[in-house]
């Protein structure tokens, strides 16, 4: 064989395996790159499950500079034209709600929530979900839910942190 044959085959050999070699990395990625996306995933959601938690607990615990931790610094609050803007707003106003019990409720109660749906999609997510706002019924010694509510919420990812940008309640 001559030597222009020889190093004619080396090159193709030599070609046809780094392309062999780019097509397995470029496979092998892909596996990875779709598990770190899904990971990320269940992570954001796992994350905004625990902002929907935090949300009754830090009013429970009557701890608003936490609750108001929970929002974006321009989220809105409730619905319609009696919407609360802005989180030292949103924080103001359920402070003072649950401070002047309007409705005179006993102590202590709790702020429930259930069924959540969760759409992420990157720095933004939507989700659903149902609460419910029980007190103590000292007269049965059982809990009276006081109401049930829906929310519809759209959130952010700020400084790594997730927030709710708009809670409405319906």
């Amino acid at each position: 064989m001559k030597a222009a044959n020889v190093k004619l085959i080396a090159l193709s050999v030599t070609g046809a395996m780094a392309v062999l070699a780019i097509a397995l990395s470029l496979a092998d990625a892909a596996p990875r790159d779709a598990t770190a996306e899904r990971l990320q995933r269940l992570e954001d959601r796992e994350q905004i499950l625990e902002l929907m938690s935090a949300y009754g607990a830090t009013l429970d615990r009557r701890d608003f500079a936490a609750f108001g931790q929970l929002f974006a610094e321009d989220a809105t609050y409730g619905g319609g034209p009696n919407a609360t803007h802005g989180r030292a707003a949103i924080q103001a106003m359920l402070e003072k709600t649950l401070a002047a019990n309007p409705s005179n409720l006993p102590g202590p109660n709790s702020h429930l929530f259930f069924n959540p749906s969760i759409h992420v999609e990157g720095d933004r997510a939507t989700a659903q979900s149902k609460g419910a706002y029980t007190v103590p019924d000292a007269a049965t010694k059982t809990t009276q839910l006081v109401f049930f509510i829906s929310y519809e919420d759209t959130l952010v990812r700020r400084d790594g942190r997730w927030q709710f940008q708009q809670r409405v309640l319906k």
